[in-house]
């Protein structure tokens, strides 16, 4: 973050011994530059990448990602979470816990890894050779762990510019083989460039910070209390990775790269505004939970503005990509992604669900619904994955977005009936829904 020197005179008069605060928000300022950053580089020199590849290309290289998603989702075991509250609660002791974690994460990705090549095996050319090489990437993501010792210390400042760093270079490397009219599988290795100069930082980062990444400081009781408590968030992150990467793994496999490629880029111009209401959750989150500590009607009150401000958000962002969304997309792409710009206005409402997905894990977290959280990720990625087998052959693209909807439907709202906690909640969501103009809530 910035000096305080160098903000307004109000804020920092605001500012002044709140160091929590400060920490706070410093470390969403590089959070933030890190997002905005990666934002801004997947559109343009995405687009331009997508432009020199071609729909089919492009296809096939999303559908390598995709695959090695959803493997790396389960095989990296969902223990991060865990492992920073443990070097928050005991900071005195990070060598081992970050020693264990190396540990686990090397043993996940080196099964991911051999199960993205028994896939890539089943698979014909170009999508075999890209998801080994793609999935090259997860040994090279293991050194990420260093970013757990990072998160529990407050210092996010590091991790953004180890992320920012690897990001530049391999964004600039990328630009260089689209100069040099490279093939296909170059593009692939661009991504795990990325990766390993992000590892090299992380290896850095961490001796820097003295806690060296080393698996010989792993300790046998703290990797069976890790795998003891994780088994949940690897499901669940394993549902969430399934039901956010079916439509594309699908499309790949009945419909080719062609289909799939004009997906994958009205789905990049899209997932852009899906940023927002990313920052608006950083910034609401720690105020909900303050409200939700003192007072119960207060809590619900800032949950139904938060579901409102998301309605607002969605709308904001929704309109004008429904109205110009196509004629923007043929503009960046090209003549060749037609198909990308007719899928612009189906694929906006997705938003929706991505906006209010996003508030309600702030439900989830302060009312410690994980496991009613597990199942309806879990029953989502089900339905997904079986609509999109059911509908991708006769709609194609259509059907794929049709389905993609119809689980986010059912992961945050349609079963939140069944559990009486969630209840409430889904009566603020669909008031803000029914009237967004409406700022009084009650329980």
């Amino acid at each position: 973050m910035p000096s305080s020197d160098n903000l307004p005179a109000f804020l920092r008069r605001r500012l002044a011994g709140r160091e929590t605060l400060r920490r706070v928000i410093g470390n969403s300022f590089w959070l933030f530059c890190d997002q905005i950053l990666r934002m801004a580089a997947g559109l343009l020199v995405g687009v331009w990448m997508a432009r020199h590849l071609g729909p089919e290309n492009f296809g096939w290289l999303n559908y390598a990602l995709a695959t090695v998603g959803v493997v790396g989702s389960l095989t990296s075991l969902g223990i991060g979470p865990i492992v920073v509250r443990e070097l928050v609660r005991a900071p005195t002791e990070n060598v081992g816990w970050i020693g264990t974690a190396l540990l686990l994460r090397a043993m996940g990705a080196a099964v991911g890894f051999l199960a993205c090549v028994v896939l890539a095996a089943r698979q014909s050319a170009p999508a075999s050779s890209l998801v080994v090489i793609v999935a090259a990437g997860m040994i090279l993501q293991i050194p990420d762990v260093a970013d757990l010792l990072f998160q529990a210390r407050g210092e996010s400042k590091i991790s953004a510019w180890v992320r920012m760093a690897a990001c530049v270079l391999a964004n600039l490397l990328k630009v260089a083989l689209i100069l040099a009219g490279a093939p296909l599988a170059a593009f692939a290795a661009a991504g795990v460039a990325e990766l390993a100069v992000a590892a090299m930082g992380w290896w850095w980062a961490a001796r820097r910070a003295g806690c060296p990444l080393s698996p010989w400081r792993a300790e046998r009781g703290r990797i069976g209390a890790l795998l003891r408590e994780s088994w949940p968030l690897t499901i669940s992150g394993f549902a969430i990775s399934t039901q956010a990467y079916a439509d594309q793994l699908v499309l790949g496999l009945m419909l080719g790269g062609e289909e799939l490629g004009q997906y994958a880029a009205a789905l990049r111009i899209v997932s852009v505004f899906a940023f927002v209401p990313m920052v608006v959750q950083t910034v609401a989150a720690p105020e909900i939970t303050r409200a939700k500590r003192d007072n119960e009607t207060l809590y619900q009150r800032r949950l139904h503005s938060l579901y409102r401000l998301m309605f607002g958000i969605f709308a904001i962002t929704a309109v004008p990509l429904i109205l110009f969304g196509p004629w923007a997309t043929r503009l960046l792409y090209g003549a060749s992604y037609a198909g990308a710009a007719a899928l612009i206005p189906w694929l906006a409402f997705r938003l929706f669900f991505t906006n209010y997905g996003v508030a309600r894990s702030i439900f989830i977290t302060n009312e410690g619904l994980f496991r009613f959280a597990l199942l309806t990720s879990v029953a989502g990625a089900v339905l997904n994955l079986a609509l999109n087998l059911a509908l991708v052959p006769h709609w194609g693209a259509r059907g794929a977005i049709a389905a993609s909807l119809a689980s986010f439907a059912l992961t945050i709202f349609g079963l939140e009936v069944f559990e009486p906690h969630a209840r409430k909640n889904l009566r603020l969501m669909l008031r803000a829904i029914a009237r967004p103009w409406r700022a009084d809530a009650t329980g």
